[in-house]
């Protein structure tokens, strides 16, 4: 049988056709410009139209990117943080729906304006150079996705209906995540306060003790604010409901965690309502994270930028994790990576230093992590990011209201909130040699006329 001419394609007789004629069918010719034209169709829907003159098509599949690409712009130059409204759950799936939306839109325009000029057939370098854009947009609108999804999965984990892989993931869970009795208003200008507590789970621990204890405070009308440290040996403190809690406050969360009959709001909320009581304020979130997780956070973001103001050398200091003595920090001006920083704020017996050096130094490690996600170039590290997060943060904020929140924290003045530590001899007075130990007395007097003065109660 002689082969088809140049150009022809075989093509079979008839199933009811005795005759042995073969028949042919025309194929389109290969046009290099049908790739130039799927490629400026990659680069924007409707390009490789109007290259193609078809202009009323081109006008079509242009139309609604340019109109997506406005409503972007508006979003990220808009009030508010464009970073903090990628923790609204609904914004991050209505950011699915549009990538593979405009995949599927881009997808037409670039086998479209291909096929305008030439058919489809891998025997072209057209069609190898066409199927390799796809690729590629393909490519394109699977991060974003990702991205997305990921974070999605996130903020599901760490907020009050996921209650955080941080307890889910340790040994025991001791911690019972319950909804905040109050929701403050943030748009109507009403404050936010928030108790941050650092959980050690280093190893050899057999308690999950809350060593660190931070209670935030932001005015949204006024911008105004401050971080006030209690100190985890305050004995004596008086529970919500008139008791008082003849044990150190970092054993609290614990206790009342394994104790629901006694502590009916459970360790998270007993916590955060006895340090509100104490201080004469409302407490309304919690948000606990794992301070080795904290080295894995600053690890993520690049470190962060520090300013010591005084030599720390703590040769007893002890690095559970490298099992390494010593630490050393000179003073000036520092890029701490994760490994240093942990170091940084968990040393304390350095000459002059103490559990309220510490404190300070915590505040101020708070702030500069902060500083580094409010700066806006954590898009790159963003999936890393956001598993250090899901795997060493809980809270009971509602995922609704995270958005809302990151917002009002990414416009305050972090660098000017005010900062207290509950030191002696004006908050609290020690006893080092008591049954229990070091313990520290608080001042409930003092202690409630600076609660009144910074939370305006």
């Amino acid at each position: 049988m002689s082969s088809p001419p140049r150009g022809y394609t075989s093509l079979p007789a008839g199933r009811h056709h005795r005759s042995s004629v073969t028949h042919y069918r025309r194929e389109r010719p290969s046009d290099p410009r049908s790739a130039a034209a799927a490629l400026l169709s990659f680069l924007f829907p409707g390009f490789g139209q109007a290259y193609n003159r078809q202009y009323l098509l081109a006008g079509l599949l242009a139309a609604p990117v340019v109109l997506l690409i406005v409503v972007v712009v508006l979003a990220v130059v808009g009030p508010g943080s464009f970073v903090s409204r990628l923790l609204d759950t609904g914004v991050l799936i209505a950011v699915i729906v549009l990538d593979v939306s405009l995949l599927g839109w881009r997808l037409v325009a670039i086998l479209q304006a291909h096929g305008a000029r030439s058919g489809l057939t891998f025997r072209t370098w057209p069609t190898w150079l066409t199927a390799a854009l796809v690729v590629l947009t393909l490519g394109m609108h699977v991060v974003p996705a990702y991205y997305a999804t990921k974070a999605i999965d996130t903020l599901d984990s760490v907020s009050l209906e996921g209650g955080g892989a941080l307890f889910d993931e340790r040994e025991g869970r001791d911690v019972t995540i319950t909804p905040p009795s109050h929701q403050p208003e943030v748009q109507r200008g009403e404050r936010v306060t928030v108790l941050l507590v650092g959980m050690d789970y280093a190893p050899g621990r057999t308690t999950h003790l809350t060593d660190t204890m931070l209670v935030v405070t932001l005015d949204s009308r006024t911008g105004e604010g401050a971080m006030v440290s209690v100190p985890r040996d305050l004995f004596g403190v008086p529970l919500p409901d008139g008791r008082i809690y003849n044990d150190k406050l970092n054993s609290l969360m614990s206790v009342a965690g394994a104790d629901p009959e006694s502590f009916p709001l459970g360790g998270a909320g007993t916590l955060k309502a006895t340090i509100g009581e104490m201080l004469g304020t409302r407490i309304h979130y919690f948000a606990a994270i794992d301070l080795a997780g904290l080295r894995e956070v600053i690890d993520t973001v690049g470190g962060i930028e520090v300013r010591v103001a005084r030599t720390v050398n703590d040769p007893q200091f002890h690095d559970p994790f490298t099992n390494e003595m010593g630490f050393y920090l000179e003073a000036g001006n520092h890029h701490l990576d994760g490994a240093t920083a942990l170091g940084y704020v968990r040393s304390r017996m350095g000459e002059g230093d103490s559990d309220f050096t510490r404190a300070e130094r915590q505040q101020q490690v708070l702030t500069a992590i902060a500083d580094k996600l409010s700066s806006g170039n954590i898009l790159v590290t963003l999936p890393g990011l956001l598993d250090a997060i899901r795997d060493n943060l809980a809270t009971d904020i509602p995922s609704g209201r995270i958005s809302e929140l990151a917002a009002e924290g990414q416009d305050a003045d972090l660098e000017g909130l005010e900062r207290v530590v509950l030191a002696p001899p004006r908050y609290v007075t020690p006893e080092p040699f008591s049954a229990s130990g070091y313990i520290l007395h608080p001042d409930l007097d003092a202690i409630r006329d600076l609660g009144a003065r910074i939370f305006g109660s």
